[in-house]
């Protein structure tokens, strides 16, 4: 039993934390029901959430590359958990701002180390893995909303779901990992890959020019994630005239294509090449967004979600190996830049596109993802496979 938990733990602990992180969005609308927020507003809880974990994860990646840090996976997932549920004794905005930023601390703390133990442990069939990975934070940032509506149906309260979920989490976590070495984090059979992993990390090289080249790719996947995941409940609102109380079903449904359109991703990523999987998830988000935009009728809404939902989530573990594969001998670090900017860079956009949307419409606002994903192809196409 143990071992199946240590091998399927990283993508359970990314359920457990991205739990937290997807529920964010999916509680704009009741922060505006109840504190009377603008758009702007709204999207600044997400701002202040991404802010602390895109400074702070490349920072706690490197840490990870030097000392082992194995508890910042349970303290991380904890700390972003109980903040959520602490928005229930929420009585200002700025109250719910500093408590998204907690939230951060929280998910920038367990995103490095957790990343850095697939690559550790199963990097002969490294695709695939960070595709499980991936999965679990896609069927975290699913499940969130669908439990953050509760909170339109019980109130407020409701949240303190998400601190009981932690304690699950840590208490699985200390069942399987507590007292073990690295050497016993993975299956037995995985000890020559291990063995094999750290023969090459010993001679790796990092390749900075390809990986300034990737920040690019990252950052447009990471606005067109984040302002998606911000917009798709009040889109669902404002142009589908759907119920404020369903908006966060909406949000689920996406995620829930994402989790497996993430496992089709990586899957694809070890028979077609990393960077191939990448262009193509950018050619097909690039059409499949501008009907999700402008559709106005539900079946034609979530017709045009399932395409652009491939373009945005099959590319999540691409980029994360690549990262790793560019920067070998600092991969905690990489791995700081592509989940945490990968993940948090968008909310440092999303402010900007929401004070578009309070100007004109949000239709409007979200045609700024056309050329943020322009961007993401043509610097896919200017890399090379690394080596």
């Amino acid at each position: 039993m143990k071992r199946i938990i240590r091998k399927y733990g990283p993508p359970i602990f990314h359920c457990i934390n991205d739990f937290g992180q997807g529920s964010l969005a999916a509680l704009i609308p009741f922060f505006i029901a109840n504190f009377g927020l603008n758009y702007y507003q709204s999207a600044s809880i997400i701002f202040c959430n991404t802010v602390v974990a895109s400074v702070a994860q490349p920072v706690l990646g490197y840490v990870a590359d030097r000392w082992r840090v194995p508890w910042f996976i349970p303290v991380g997932f904890t700390v972003t958990l109980v903040s959520i549920s602490a928005m229930a004794l929420a009585t200002s905005y700025e109250m719910i701002l500093a408590l998204s930023l907690l939230a951060g601390v929280g998910a920038a703390l367990f995103h490095p180390e957790a990343a850095l133990l697939v690559n550790r442990t199963q990097s002969h069939e490294l695709g695939n893995a960070m595709g499980r990975f991936a999965v679990g934070g896609s069927a975290g940032f699913a499940l969130g909303p669908l439990l953050a509506g509760g909170v339109y149906v019980f109130g407020g309260q409701f949240l303190w779901v998400f601190t009981i979920i932690a304690l699950l989490g840590v208490l699985l976590y200390l069942y399987a990992f507590m007292g073990e070495g690295e050497a016993d984090t993975a299956d037995t059979a995985d000890t020559g890959n291990r063995e094999s992993h750290s023969k090459v990390l010993s001679t790796a090289t990092n390749d900075w020019a390809s990986f300034g080249k990737l920040f690019f790719v990252i950052a447009s996947r990471s606005i067109l994630f984040s302002v998606l995941a911000i917009f798709i409940p009040i889109l669902y609102i404002t142009v589908i005239n759907g119920d404020a109380s369903a908006s966060s079903l909406a949000l689920t449904a996406y995620f829930a294509m994402g989790a497996v359109l993430t496992y089709m991703g990586g899957t694809l990523s070890d028979r077609l090449g990393f960077l191939k999987t990448v262009r193509l998830g950018n050619l097909i988000f690039l059409p499949s967004v501008l009907v999700f935009i402008f559709v106005s009728n539900i079946w034609g809404f979530f017709g045009a979600m399932i395409p652009m939902a491939f373009g945005v989530f099959s590319q999540y573990g691409p980029i994360t190996v690549l990262g790793q594969k560019y920067l070998a001998k600092n991969a905690g670090f990489a791995s700081g830049i592509t989940l945490g900017l990968g993940i948090t860079l968008g909310g440092l956009v999303a402010p900007y596109v929401g004070h578009l949307a309070d100007i004109y419409d949000v239709q409007t606002a979200l045609m700024t993802l056309i050329p943020v994903g322009v961007i993401g192809l043509l610097m896919s196409f200017w890399l090379k496979e690394p080596k």
